[in-house]
């Protein structure tokens, strides 16, 4: 398991460059794509240490809050920049959203169907396929949080086409959900990466100013603060629950989190060829890896070969899945062109 943790870490410092001139913004393409990439097996590695109990994994449990912030802040980066800079982003919005997000959801859902009634040696059931109740259970939280701020922005953006007024919307509605769930006693990752979403938003509107702040004037001060506050949030979550141990503290420790991520790469450019490459199934991975954790648990009692096993099986996995959903998209256009 140590094994698994050090190739990890060899992930991210391998191909890590110091910038003598801060970069214009941290979330570059190539810092994107590969913080993806080593975010998804992050927490793949969280949720091993969980069907595991194995001790060196069992950091990457709690570690999954931060990290799932930082893909809510690459999201809601990327929308910001994406309207403000693309003129027919907006187009279609929330249907090609909607089936970037669930194509792979129910397709996840078939094969687990498929491959439990093989398991389990059952009969089939085919109205599984078309249970809207299950599929939403079986599919990770995230998938339906980031959905419902897709929608919520896309409302905003009839109603009003000013950036800062939809960017102050999301964040009132993120501070009213994450309260909201936490009194209906929804499970906390609901509530604990949320306000990264609209702190991404915020980032892209005002970049030069972060970059003033927090790369420019005392960045190790600031920094070292953020590590401070970051710390004891975590220690809060660890130790605590209510209000403060549970709601604030996760929210504070993810921003807080993202705030020390783009301070550092302000000044640093991070990627290889393997975390841009994991980067660009990283959805995939996402997805997949609950699935494979799940099946191949009863099958593999050692740990450390299940653990490669899941690992490996989803990457590959992942990696097809992108092939395939490649090969589609240009036979459609083929088609198109010929129509």
């Amino acid at each position: 398991m140590i094994f698994i943790v050090f190739l990890w870490l060899v992930l991210i410092v391998v191909g890590i460059k110091y910038n003598k001139t801060a970069s214009e913004t941290a979330f570059t393409l190539d810092n994107s794509v590969a913080l993806r990439g080593i975010c998804a097996i992050e927490i793949m590695m969280g949720h091993l240490g969980i069907a595991t109990g194995t001790m060196i994994l069992y950091p990457n449990r709690k570690a999954g809050n931060l990290f799932v912030g930082v893909f809510f802040a690459l999201s809601g980066y990327g929308l910001m920049y994406s309207v403000i800079n693309k003129n027919d982003y907006m187009v279609n919005f929330i249907f090609k959203k909607a089936g970037k997000l669930l194509i792979p959801v129910y397709i996840v859902f078939v094969i687990n169907n498929v491959l439990g009634s093989v398991i389990e040696k059952r009969a089939l059931d085919l109205a599984e396929f078309v249970n809207i109740k299950n599929i939403f259970l079986m599919t990770n939280w995230y998938v339906w949080e980031l959905l419902m701020l897709y929608i919520v922005f896309h409302i905003c953006f009839k109603i009003s086409r000013n950036a800062k007024i939809i960017f102050r919307v999301i964040l009132c509605f993120s501070i009213i959900f994450v309260i909201a769930a936490y009194v209906l006693k929804l499970e906390n990752p609901w509530y604990g990466s949320t306000l990264c979403f609209g702190f991404g938003m915020f980032y892209y509107l005002h970049r030069e100013q972060f970059k003033e702040i927090f790369v420019f004037r005392n960045p190790f001060i600031k920094m070292a603060g953020c590590c401070l506050i970051m710390t004891a949030s975590i220690y809060l979550f660890f130790v605590r629950g209510g209000v403060i141990g549970l709601l604030v503290s996760r929210n504070v420790a993810s921003v807080t989190f993202v705030v020390l991520l783009l301070s550092c790469l302000h000044r640093f450019s991070i990627g290889n060829s393997v975390s841009v490459w994991l980067g660009k199934c990283s959805y995939e991975i996402f997805l997949f890896h609950p699935l494979f954790i799940r099946i191949l648990r009863p099958w593999i009692k050692n740990d450390v070969i299940y653990s490669f096993l899941v690992i490996g099986i989803t990457i590959l996995v992942s990696y097809l899945y992108i092939l395939c959903e490649c090969r589609i998209k240009l036979m459609c256009k083929k088609y198109m062109q010929k129509g």
